[in-house]
């Protein structure tokens, strides 16, 4: 194969995009949901979120979007609901075992940026704390780190408060 060609195929760069959706229920002791927790950060609300680790939309998002970004198996594949030892568990080591998987290919974090959408509770008291964690989850510059609250304008399950969504775009390059 011509270098050229070559090169193209393996480029210095790649994206990565995660995605993920938890609803949002009672807490105990009338409903079984956990604590509402975004980005490893407690965020306090009346509900909390249905999920069978820690529910966390936005980590699981990320490590989605670094998985993908190495053309690898998704979260669910690699942390399968079904397996008992990650009931409860917290989603920051789901984004370690992803970023060490980035690191074992040969690739670096450049920067990652998100959308939280979530009706209620206002993300932006929250905003630096998530962004905070989430660039030390990476080992980044806060300034290579970027979350953005929306609400959904009360419009189907994410606006009317029965759902939080996360979307997370992830650059990565090679490693030096």
């Amino acid at each position: 194969m011509p270098e050229a060609r070559q090169q193209a195929l393996h480029p210095d760069s790649r994206v990565g995009l995660g995605w993920d959706l938890h609803r949002l229920e009672a807490l105990p002791p009338t409903g079984s949901a956990g604590p509402l927790v975004i980005g490893g950060i407690h965020v306090p609300h009346d509900l909390g979120v249905a999920g069978h680790s820690d529910g966390d939309v936005l980590l699981h998002a990320l490590t989605d979007a670094l998985l993908g970004a190495i053309g690898g198996p998704d979260i669910g594949e690699v942390f399968p609901d079904t397996d008992p030892r990650w009931a409860g568990a917290d989603s920051a080591a789901f984004v370690a075992e992803a970023l060490r998987r980035v690191h074992d290919a040969g690739w670096r974090v450049v920067n990652a940026d998100a959308v939280v959408v979530l009706e209620r509770p206002k993300l932006a008291p929250h905003k630096r704390a998530i962004r905070e964690n989430m660039a030390r989850l990476l080992d980044l510059p806060t300034d290579r780190v970027n979350v953005k609250g929306k609400t959904h304008e009360r419009i189907g399950p994410l606006g009317e408060g029965r759902a939080v969504e996360a979307q997370v775009v992830v650059l990565i390059a090679r490693a030096e």
